[in-house]
């Protein structure tokens, strides 16, 4: 049998990926593994927790992810100069660091494909994985890209994302409130991120 497990925000935990991964999910090499994005900014070691799902995928785990807001940032500063004091106070000075480098232009390429390559969402055959979340009110929901990174505030229209849950992250949640909608599912949505970086 085929697992699916989603890992949320990581903010550049290795110590508490490292152990959540292998001492308490230990998923099989053909389990199905997916991330609400976020593995960078804020905790004290983004380029470890890259170099671990590099790690992962070589060692030939089925490994998918999505865009977080603070990739979006990254690529940002990288594209755009004028935004690296966004990314600089949103927790990116410890990804610098994490790389030994003061500046975006020199985290390795490898780094930054991968992350420009991340789509904004996933579809499963019950679930989409997105980083933050949906605009029901958008004419286009799957176009609106700003909403998948930045979203807190939604209700979901169930037929819009064709009866299947949403899983996302992007804002830390009680353990409580985790456990009561993986068990509900009354509103067709589970916020899975429980603040690693706190």
């Amino acid at each position: 049998m085929v697992n699916k497990f989603v890992f949320p925000d990581l903010h550049g935990c290795i110590e508490t990926f490292r152990y959540t991964f292998e001492k308490v999910v230990c998923p099989e090499i053909t389990d199905l593994i997916y991330f609400t994005g976020d593995f960078i900014n804020k905790g004290p070691d983004s380029k470890a927790v890259l170099d671990y799902i590099f790690y992962l995928m070589e060692a030939g785990y089925n490994i998918q992810a999505v865009r977080g807001n603070h990739e979006q940032l990254l690529l940002n500063a990288i594209n755009d100069k004028t935004t690296f004091q966004d990314f600089a106070s949103k927790g990116g000075l410890d990804t610098l660091d994490s790389f030994n480098t003061d500046t975006v232009d020199d985290i390795p390429d490898r780094y930054i494909e991968f992350i420009n390559a991340l789509p904004f969402y996933i579809e499963l055959d019950d679930f989409f994985i997105v980083h933050a979340g949906f605009n029901y009110l958008s004419s286009d929901l799957f176009s609106d890209r700003d909403s998948m990174l930045h979203i807190r505030d939604f209700v979901v229209d169930p037929e819009k994302t064709h009866y299947k849950t949403i899983i996302h992250g992007h804002y830390a949640t009680p353990l409580e409130d985790i456990l009561y909608h993986v068990i509900e599912r009354k509103n067709y949505r589970i916020n899975i991120d429980n603040g690693c970086v706190y």
